[in-house]
């Protein structure tokens, strides 16, 4: 059982921050940088879920239009964080190389580069030998690909530990293994968040808390489709030197990192765990399912019979809801780490021996548009909210956290959130997902 360390909660702050997530983590920061009173809730340990769980390429290739303003900025903010913070995050910007498979998935790639010409991203087009030259030795190199020169790659299990530890050394108060219960309003406006440990007065709230983001939402009246995919992800051993580039190529994610080892995935394949919550909002996510459907698979599974038990009355994650289950419940899938391990040597035959150093899973909190949902609720005013960041949301993070923080300290958000707004899911206008990119 997770020991967390024991802090005295203030009664009152300026913000209280849900979700101890690199969202949550970066949105104290840069609040406590902004000369907030700030307390972050956390019902786990900071990054203990899908934040330091995630692949860890930081791109801005192959976004959707609505993200890049936001990522284009981040990417700025990733080059010089490591000095910002006095921290290695295992920062390394050695861009991002998606291989095509084919014609069509070219076709595909390049109408991506023709969308977004307009926001001045240096992606490249590349043929065969300008794959082969980014990744020597690869054996699929595809009919050529496309490369983002300034993307890069950091460690998940490092960055928002550290930014949550540099917001401790400012002032924010960090409190792990505990979770926030319900929000309170007065007046039409936020007053007060009520946590496991006592009620805090504030008068802002930023609800970063994952896949639980519904649950506050639905709490205040509105209504936030959302569910989660799990996602596996591998650990090598050193290898020989591939590449700098985080790469998609023949059915294997993966980035190098300095010390040789690699993170690897079953590129886009993700696997959704069947309980009685999926109905919940079938309707929302039938037409991105339906157009992606060979990239999942569904499992019955002790997660279904976990969610009788949650649901049942008298049960700990029925008397607090929002919280759940505290600990991550995400387990590696065997044909996830074999497929990832045989592609692995199936694209680059050249390394002789590999081992897995380690394997890990977490539940991507996803939204039927896979679009992040960044917003502020009219009712109650001063609650906003950042989820939904479907499966990229980890290079995000620390520009929503500044976004958020100058939102909250000038009352305007500092860059285009345009088409993040929760009503989309709510009047119709929400889009089909993108597909692969």
């Amino acid at each position: 059982m997770t020991q967390y360390p024991k802090i005295d909660l203030p009664n009152a702050c300026d913000v209280v921050v849900i979700g101890g997530g690199i969202h949550g983590a970066s949105s104290a920061y840069y609040l406590t940088k902004a000369g907030m009173k700030v307390v972050l809730l956390e019902k786990d340990t900071v990054a203990s879920h899908q934040s330091g769980r995630a692949w860890g390429f930081v791109r801005q290739q192959g976004r959707d239009p609505a993200e890049l303003p936001l990522m284009i900025e981040c990417n700025r903010i990733w080059q010089g964080l490591e000095k910002e913070l006095d921290a290695d995050l295992e920062w390394r910007q050695g861009g991002v190389l998606f291989v095509a498979r084919d014609g069509s998935e070219m076709a595909e790639y390049e109408q991506w580069i023709e969308e977004t010409k307009g926001f001045g991203i240096e992606t490249q087009v590349l043929d065969t030998k300008g794959v082969e030259k980014l990744t020597p030795g690869i054996t699929t190199p595809g009919v050529g690909g496309i490369y983002t020169p300034s993307d890069g790659q950091a460690e998940p299990k490092k960055a928002a530990p550290a930014i949550a530890k540099r917001a401790s050394e400012m002032g924010a108060v960090i409190a792990e293994g505990c979770g926030a219960l319900s929000i309170e309003t007065e007046g039409g406006a936020v007053s007060s968040v009520v946590s496991e440990r006592g009620e805090i007065k504030c008068k802002y709230v930023i609800c970063a808390a994952g896949a639980a983001s519904h649950k506050f939402v639905a709490k205040l009246g509105r209504r936030l489709p959302q569910q989660t995919t799990r996602g596996t992800v591998i650990r090598t051993t050193p290898v020989p030197h591939i590449s700098a580039a985080g790469t998609l190529a023949a059915g294997l994610a993966f980035r190098q990192r300095t010390d040789g080892s690699m993170n690897i995935a079953d590129e886009f394949m993700t696997d959704i765990d069947l309980t009685l919550g999926r109905f919940k909002f079938a309707r929302d996510f039938a037409p991105g399912l339906f157009d992606n459907w060979a990239t999942f698979k569904f499992h019955f599974n002790k997660r279904f019979f976990d969610d009788l038990v949650d649901r049942m009355p008298g049960s700990e994650a029925a008397k607090q809801p929002t919280i759940g289950r505290r600990t991550n419940q995400a387990e590696p899938y065997k044909v996830r780490v074999n497929n990832a391990m045989a592609n692995l040597q199936k694209v680059f035959p050249q390394i002789k021996q590999v081992g897995i150093v380690d394997q890990w899973a977490g539940d991507i909190d996803v939204t039927p548009d896979a679009v992040p949902v960044i917003d502020q609720l009219d009712r109650p005013k001063h609650f906003f909210i950042a989820t939904g960041f479907s499966g990229h949301g980890f290079a995000m993070g620390p520009v929503v956290g500044k976004v958020l923080a100058d939102w909250i300290t000038t009352g305007q958000p500092s860059i285009t959130l345009a088409g993040m707004e929760l009503a989309r899911f709510e009047d119709g206008t929400r889009r089909r997902p993108r597909s692969r990119v």
